[in-house]
């Protein structure tokens, strides 16, 4: 793996946790890759004693770039209370579980939280706090030094002892504008649009760049979409770079472009993974483009298919019936309901399906029929 496709794929490399990987990057940080973080994505690169990091800032906020750990509104909250708390302590500074417990209390009870009520004799609450604890151990930001957080989740009067890193402060990157008065994510995002360089063309070209490297896939919209017709325009010259950073190529079709990565090469979060819900949608998407070719399924003027709740059912009922034999135990014994449940939320990560929820109807985005999965001709089905 290459050094930008570490920094691509890591949040950061925090020197405490694995000096190895931090001074690899480090002494292997060419000009040519700096050159290429700050011109072509427009991002910030922090090197400094304690962690290196790339800034990574989407191009179009999309639902999967959340936290994958985090399931609720609650452990984001959490998480931002626990950064706060944080910030006041010093590297070294040891504290214990029931002082941040007491100080996120504190501060609650004095600011508006839109409602969410928090109560740390509910286990839920617990558990959830847990989860974020666990979360911010492995990022680094703090070490345990006494204790099991578990415990903590099952009796609230179990104490934990921390030690601070001081490297929480690296976590939220530095806003070019006020955002306290932002509710929703997407009003960070057009205030950090506004404060970006007058030089449209540089814009824009981070802003392409930014999308094809942090996102599965980018759709084109409409006759007029600028960042599309970039792609398009520069196709050759975008390629030139994919190879040069990440030894792929770049695919562009009539409503799609993405980086298609050579084989053997995989990061965290790429389609097909070795897990075995991606092996699942892989003949998902094959009976869907089986179902275009027989004209059972209509594509729209833009290359979309959409069918019903009914519909999803039958075509998960389909695979199940005809490819289980390939799948893991876990998906071949798998409920109906939960196994779709299941390979919606997966294919969502993608961009492969939108959900409709007004018209409880499915969107089948045109990915899906480029990339779907086939047994070897010597498998019994």
């Amino acid at each position: 793996m290459t050094t930008f496709e570490k920094l691509l794929e890591n949040y950061w490399f925090v020197k405490d946790i694995n000096q190895e990987s931090y001074n690899l990057v480090k002494q292997d940080l060419t000009d040519e890759i700096q050159d290429f973080i700050k011109n072509k994505l427009g991002y910030k690169l922090i090197v400094n004693p304690y962690l290196i990091k790339m800034e990574k800032i989407p191009g179009k906020p999309q639902e999967f770039m959340g936290i994958q750990e985090f399931d609720t509104k609650l452990e984001y909250m959490f998480l931002c209370l626990i950064l706060i708390y944080l910030e006041e302590r010093t590297r070294g500074e040891q504290f214990i579980l029931s002082g941040l417990i007491d100080y996120i209390q504190n501060l609650v009870a004095e600011v508006d939280i839109n409602d969410i009520k928090i109560d740390f004799t509910i286990y839920s609450q617990r558990k959830s706090m847990v989860k974020v604890l666990k979360f911010i151990k492995e990022m680094g930001f703090i070490k345990l030094y006494d204790g099991d957080e578990n415990k903590f989740a099952e009796n609230i009067e179990n104490d934990v002892l921390y030690e601070v890193t001081g490297i929480s402060k690296y976590f939220m990157r530095n806003f070019s504008s006020n955002i306290t008065d932002c509710n929703l994510y997407t009003d960070i995002y057009e205030k950090e649009q506004l404060g970006l360089e007058q030089d449209k063309g540089k814009e824009r070209r981070q802003r392409v760049y930014r999308r094809l490297f942090t996102e599965n896939v980018v759709y084109k919209e409409n006759e007029n979409d600028q960042d599309y017709n970039y792609i398009r325009n520069y196709r050759n010259a975008i390629n030139q770079d994919v190879d040069k950073m990440l030894e792929s190529t770049l695919e562009v079709h009539k409503n799609g472009a993405y980086i298609l990565l050579v084989e053997n090469k995989n990061f965290k979060h790429t389609f097909p993974a070795n897990n075995g819900i991606s092996d699942v949608v892989l003949f998902i998407n094959r009976v869907i483009k089986e179902k275009i070719n027989s004209n059972e399924y209509q594509k729209n003027i833009n290359d979309l298919v959409i069918i019903s709740e009914i519909q999803l059912t039958k075509l998960v009922r389909e695979v199940k019936t005809r490819f289980s034999k390939g799948f893991s135990k876990e998906y071949r014994e798998m409920e109906e309901d939960k196994l779709t449940l299941d390979i919606v939320d997966y294919m969502k990560q993608f961009d492969m399906i939108r959900e409709n929820k007004d018209t409880k109807e499915y969107i089948i985005m045109p990915i899906v029929s480029k990339i779907i999965g086939k047994y070897p001709k010597d498998f019994n089905l």
